[in-house]
């Protein structure tokens, strides 16, 4: 899992509940039934599956998107920094959610959800600096993979719950695999990740 505890704060992308909060890709689950056939065919079988999508439907993510990503992402970390016990820390040993946190929220967050910069300082303002890099990178590096195959007609999305430390234990069994091309955990739940499988061209 990722360094704040996970919350339900789920901001949707066309059908694709995975951006901003929420791993759970509705999209990819309703299409388990129609693409299995075409899974199997290719001698795809990956476990704790959650769903596939033809890349050949899918379009790659703009810059302006991604940034987009990234900005609302930083408004719910903002939000869990507030709330979180030590205030401010990367690591809280639990979230408080109370008139004290709404009035430190108040104080700290501006109407559009921003940081007030100027009331951070010293090591709070580094954790938070730390927190927006790394959460950063990890979207990135989701949707970089993402876009290097969106559009083709031979690859496969899956989506499986053996990310994190759950890929130890599946890790050979699927980098093995002749079909496996790249597999990259979720930003939000790395429990979760995406994996690509070359199939024949539909």
């Amino acid at each position: 899992m990722n360094q704040i505890d996970i919350q339900d704060a789920a901001r949707e992308r066309k059908d694709m509940l995975i951006i901003g909060g929420k791993t759970m890709d509705l999209g990819a689950y309703a299409k388990i039934n129609d693409l299995s056939k075409i899974a199997e065919e290719n001698g795809i079988d990956v476990p704790r599956l959650r769903g596939y999508r033809l890349m050949s439907e899918e379009k790659p993510l703009t810059e302006e998107e991604i940034k987009e990503e990234v900005t609302g992402t930083a408004h719910w970390i903002y939000e869990q920094m507030c709330q979180g016990i030590p205030r401010f820390s990367p690591h809280p040993r639990w979230y408080e959610h109370s008139k004290r946190t709404k009035a430190i929220m108040k104080k700290y967050l501006d109407e559009n959800g921003d940081l007030r910069w100027n009331l951070i300082h010293g090591k709070k303002r580094k954790n938070v600096k730390f927190i927006l890099k790394k959460w950063e990178k990890a979207i990135r590096k989701q949707y970089t993979v993402w876009n290097k195959y969106a559009g083709r007609a031979d690859v496969l999305y899956i989506r499986a719950r053996i990310g994190g430390g759950n890929w130890n234990s599946y890790k050979a069994e699927v980098e093995n695999e002749s079909w496996f091309l790249e597999k990259v955990d979720d930003y939000f739940d790395s429990t979760y990740c995406d994996i690509y499988a070359t199939i024949k061209p539909i």
